[in-house]
């Protein structure tokens, strides 16, 4: 119990080791690179989506307003063949003040799915999720996903799906400046390079990505890692844990962190390749937070596969018209 509060398992929101023996936990497993299909990224999608839903007749699609989980309702009306689809959302507001369900109901016309039945959820409507073996859930609002996973069962659903680790997967990385540039040419790589100005180590770590291809891989890997992850560089356990077990914690972290470096140093990764990697892995299934089996398209062998041999680069679409569609332009595609 003690690692969950040691960094980096505490901040990185994983969990390091199975609570309870006989009990394994739910990772998703490094997967090879496979050729993409004749249709792209759509089409992998496409079929991972139809795999989670052969042979249900009712779909579940857990809907936040948001572009992730939008591509999974639109993919799952497109292989329902008259079958029922459900969209769940929870009533919630936005750091605008906009109803969360407003925004769903404008999306649900926007793209002509207004035969898609909405059911809304009352933030009031908690229900106690379901204990699991697997260990503390780290989804932001268990109480209100597990409503969610109670009406679906009311409703018949046979699967609840969700857009569950695009962000992780498809997200454009730090330090993808030269490869932008070598793919999409100077100009996308300068409308990249004013995008990731405002996160992390900037333009400036954009600078030190450039000259790390001259180091050995060894002394790559360190250095990203001391950019990219500084509070992680020299990992302290929280003093809320007594010795013995602050010290055994804390070698652990240690160990983690060496181990980390240690793989992307084997593995000869770009700092863009490092950080596209850290973003997804590891990378732990959520139990389901009820009766009704729970999947992510965007987390099965097939889409995995198809979008690890996706160019780093084409995950940013220099085109779109703002920043935050720039770095979505893969799921945007979807």
């Amino acid at each position: 119990m003690g690692l969950l509060l040691a960094p980096p398992a505490l901040t990185g929101e994983f969990c390091p080791v199975s609570l309870w023996r006989g009990v394994e936990r739910l990772p998703v497993r490094p997967v090879a690179p496979a050729a993409l299909p004749p249709g792209g990224l759509r089409a992998a999608f496409a079929a991972s989506v139809g795999e989670l839903t052969e042979g249900v007749a009712t779909i579940g699609v857990a809907v936040s307003g948001g572009l992730d989980s939008l591509a999974t309702l639109v993919h799952a009306c497109q292989v329902a063949d008259g079958r029922r689809v459900i969209a769940f959302t929870i009533d919630m507001t936005d750091d605008d003040g906009r109803s969360s369900v407003a925004v769903v109901r404008t999306l649900l016309r926007s793209l002509a799915l207004e035969h898609v039945r909405l059911e809304v959820i009352s933030p009031e409507h908690r229900t106690a999720a379901p204990w699991s073996a697997l260990g503390p859930r780290r989804d932001a609002l268990p109480e209100l996903n597990a409503a969610v996973a109670a009406r679906a069962a009311e409703l018949g659903v046979g699967v609840l799906l969700s857009g569950d680790g695009a962000d992780e997967l498809l997200g454009v990385p730090r330090y993808a400046t030269g490869a932008i540039a070598r793919r999409h040419g100077v100009r996308a790589a300068a409308r990249y390079a004013a995008d990731v100005a405002r996160s992390g180590p900037g333009v400036m770590g954009e600078v030190l990505a450039t000259g790390s291809s001259l180091l050995r891989p060894v002394r790559r890997a360190g250095a990203y890692w001391a950019v990219n992850w500084p509070e992680w560089a020299d990992p302290q356990a929280t003093a809320v844990l007594a010795e013995p077990y602050r010290a055994r914690a804390m070698a652990w972290a240690r160990a983690w962190v060496a181990d980390r470096i240690t793989q992307h140093a084997e593995a000869g990764r770009s700092w863009a390749q490092a950080d596209a990697h850290d973003a997804f892995y590891p990378h732990d299934l959520l139990p389901a937070a009820g009766e009704v089996q729970e999947a992510s398209p965007y987390l099965t062998q097939t889409f995995l596969s198809a979008a690890w041999a996706l160019p780093l680069a084409d995950r940013y679409g220099p085109h779109l018209p703002t920043a935050y569609w720039r770095c979505k332009a893969q799921v945007i595609s979807l």
